[in-house]
């Protein structure tokens, strides 16, 4: 029986959830880990972004909807939505550090 490599291309639209779904499906975090990881995403979610923000990046990860889809759905320009996603990355990487070194 011949395996066959999976190749995954990392581009800017995917590079975020990859290693998000890495760190959550690896057997080497524990549960506590995992935990914690997706306590630290509901709070930074919650305090660290705007409502608009907080409504694209749920849109665009959590849902799995397109730039395109969430730009329709809210009449605004794909840039504008991109430029969001993009800002509430940066603003939830920022948080990082508050929240884990507590």
């Amino acid at each position: 029986m011949r395996m066959r490599n999976n190749v995954i291309n990392f581009n800017d639209i995917n590079n975020d959830y990859l290693i998000y779904e890495y760190y959550i499906n690896s057997d080497a975090n524990t549960s506590n880990q995992k935990e914690s990881m997706l306590r630290f995403l509901k709070n930074a979610i919650d305090i660290a972004l705007t409502d608009k923000q907080k409504m694209y990046f749920i849109e665009y990860f959590i849902n799995g909807k397109s730039i395109k889809e969430i730009a329709e759905q809210t009449n605004r320009d794909t840039s504008t939505v991109s430029r969001q996603i993009t800002r509430s990355k940066e603003r939830i990487r920022k948080f990082a550090p508050l929240y884990f070194n507590k």
